[in-house]
């Protein structure tokens, strides 16, 4: 066993070196690798920053018609609301004073025919 052990030191003492070597010729490359790469991504993130500028220019141009678009949606939503309201207060109107109107219209039928003695049962319009 102490010879295994004596075998196993003399190896490790001429291995260690070339394996220390080897070493820092992969940590050199790998660096070199890392600093190209670094290199590679300057010059992209700057040609980038020009595309950025570009799109910031043409968001500005879209930003324009996309107001006018909100401002008229809105628009559209008030005449709807509006004329929503409009309609509702006609037809509450026109339930309230349902009366009104079929006396109306049941005069001016008397008037037509000559006859001024229609009972309100024998109405011709019934509502």
């Amino acid at each position: 066993m102490n010879e295994f052990i004596e075998a196993a030191q003399n190896l490790s003492v001429q291995l260690l070196p070339v394996l220390g070597i080897i070493v820092l010729i992969f940590l050199c490359v790998l660096l070199v690798k890392l600093i190209n790469f670094v290199k590679t991504l300057d010059g992209s993130v700057k040609d980038l920053s020009g595309t950025m500028k570009l799109v910031d220019k043409s968001i500005e141009k879209v930003q324009v018609p996309l107001d006018t678009a909100v401002k008229l949606s809105h628009t559209v939503d008030e005449v709807h609301d509006k004329s929503y309201a409009a309609v509702k207060q006609a037809g509450e109107y026109v339930s309230e004073n349902m009366g009104v109107v079929k006396n109306y219209i049941n005069e001016k039928l008397n008037k037509k025919t000559g006859n001024q003695e229609v009972k309100e049962d024998d109405d011709i319009v019934n509502f």
